[in-house]
């Protein structure tokens, strides 16, 4: 049984490339993705309105690798400049480059529940 990958922001190239097509662990990552990437949507969200810059970075820093594993679409450059410039980017363009990835992961929880739906 193929995968349908009915997504729109996520682009599964490297997940099936690492789990060598394996559905178990597809089906792990997955699960993974859709227990942490919520809880860390949470975090990001408070030390945003918090003003916390420093844990913005560290938020953002932790959930790369995996972002980057699950290929969603225009999240590395982002993600990449502010943990680069997160001090002295002016805060309502750290709000707005904040506000921007909050969308692609809430789509990307999106992705990976339909595909959940679908195939598991």
């Amino acid at each position: 049984m193929d995968i349908d990958w009915a997504t729109t922001i996520i682009n599964p190239k490297e997940l099936i490339h690492i789990s060598r097509g394996d559905h178990k662990v597809i089906y792990k990552y997955l699960i993974q993705f859709k227990e942490l990437i919520p809880q860390r949507i949470d975090s990001l969200e408070k030390s945003l309105e918090a003003g916390n810059r420093k844990s913005v970075r560290q938020i953002l820093h932790q959930m790369s690798p995996q972002l980057q594993f699950f290929g969603i679409k225009n999240i590395v450059s982002p993600i990449r400049r502010l943990e680069h410039e997160y001090e002295t980017i002016p805060m309502v363009e750290l709000n707005t480059l904040v506000d921007s990835i909050l969308i692609k992961l809430n789509l990307a929880i999106e992705d990976v529940d339909l595909t959940l739906k679908k195939n598991f």
